[in-house]
């Protein structure tokens, strides 16, 4: 079952249909049973880092309050739901440490698959005349009610693929690419199957139009490349880079000789930001947000800090300040905390610094979008970052029992 849940969490995320306004997916369905299946086991993995276990600590208890005073004022039914997913996701990586870490890595492989070839059909014959209601979208919803930038002519700025999103999608790339890249595969096929999935990957990223992932992914590569070369063993270094080299030199050909995704990703990229000083409107909301808050009085503004907004007040935004304004000061600094903390983890064990580099770019699009609030990013980075860590957290404890009985030895001699 936990294999199910990271396949369908992975590569269709939206399968399902919406039930009285809400989303009911196979997804959030399996969601709620990799959590309470093993609820020993799920407390565990979170009490593994003492960190996270304060991180987490503090982000539900604080999170759940939140929730109740939001309900108890009439919080509508779509916005609850969000809170409880952002409260919620990070307790899903439990499926991956319960998986072996081939079958973790070989389901991304070709969930990296499905998501991007669906994406670049989407790309060559357009989203509705390839969507597939109930598998590649939600029954019930209309790809033209979301924020994927639809033109007159039918075009749309961002590619979403299976996740109804291309911020969504490009998360999933970001942290797909980082993770294949601090990752082997013991057979010949996976082997090539890995290396054709991160190119795969990379095109996904182009694909997504979501500058929120596409610039630090952009900003960080060098950095990428440089780990991802250090973590190969000595005498595999030079033979990898001249494969990566003629693979990179044979992607690159494609892409121009497909010259339509290399315009519209530089023009999104470039031309866009560069023309738009409010970043796409954020600017003028946070700023107008805050003049709201400036003017309650002592109860609201102690409200607003500690548990989030009245549901009822008009105060909007997009990325850190919109977590701010639903859940409060404490939770904001908690789960943004936790995210650094788990950068930290993944950062400290070398073969697993590709992965870190990708939360951090997750990070960044969090920071400044409300992508955290659509299942299944945190839950991905969860996933992902489980993934890596699992054996890195018992390798420790190992350690460190190994240290504790030799110097109980010393003391005894």
């Amino acid at each position: 079952m936990d294999a199910l849940y990271v396949f369908i969490t992975t590569s269709l995320p939206k399968a399902g249909a919406q039930v009285s306004g809400l989303p009911l997916t196979l997804n959030l369905l399996l969601t709620a049973y990799v959590i309470l299946r093993q609820p020993n086991r799920t407390l565990l993995m979170i009490q593994r880092f003492r960190g996270l276990t304060v991180a987490y600590g503090t982000l539900f208890i604080f999170g759940v309050l939140s929730i109740l005073m939001a309900l108890a004022q009439g919080m509508e039914a779509y916005t609850l739901s969000q809170m409880i997913i952002v409260v919620g996701s990070p307790l899903v990586g439990v499926a991956a440490t319960r998986m072996s870490s081939r079958q973790f890595s070989r389901i991304i492989i070709c969930s990296m698959f499905i998501v991007n070839l669906y994406g670049i059909i989407q790309f060559a014959i357009g989203i509705e005349n390839c969507a597939v209601a109930g598998i590649t979208y939600t029954l019930g919803q209309d790809f033209t009610d979301k924020a994927i930038g639809f033109h007159a002519d039918g075009t749309v700025e961002k590619i979403p693929s299976t996740y109804q999103s291309g911020s969504s999608l490009g998360i999933f790339n970001v942290l797909g690419v980082s993770f294949l890249l601090s990752n082997y595969q013991d057979s010949s096929i996976w082997k090539y199957m890995r290396y054709v999935a991160l190119g795969l990957g990379l095109v996904g990223v182009m694909l997504s139009g979501s500058r929120s992932i596409q610039i630090p992914f952009i900003l960080l590569l060098i950095i990428f490349l440089i780990q991802f070369v250090k973590q190969l063993p000595p005498r595999k270094r030079s033979m990898t880079l001249g494969v990566g080299g003629i693979a990179l030199a044979i992607g690159a050909v494609c892409l121009c000789a497909q010259q339509t995704i290399v315009d519209r990703f530089f023009d999104r990229l470039v031309n866009q930001t560069l023309a738009d000083k409010t970043a796409s409107g954020r600017t003028e909301q946070w700023s107008q947000s805050f003049e709201v808050i400036s003017q309650m009085n002592g109860w609201q503004l102690l409200r607003q800090i500690m548990f989030g907004q009245n549901p009822h007040t008009d105060v909007v935004g997009e990325g850190l300040p919109k977590f701010f304004f639903m859940f409060g000061i404490v939770s904001t600094m908690a789960f943004y905390g936790g995210l650094l903390y788990i950068i930290r983890c993944c950062w400290q064990c070398r073969r697993s610094r590709t992965v870190a580099l990708g939360i951090l770019c997750v990070f960044c699009a969090f920071c400044v979008d409300r992508s955290f609030n659509y299942p299944p990013n945190i839950m991905n980075v969860s996933l992902f970052a489980a993934a890596v860590l699992k054996n890195h957290s018992f390798t420790n404890s190992s350690e460190q029992r190994l240290r504790n009985t030799a110097i109980k030895s010393l003391i005894n001699d």
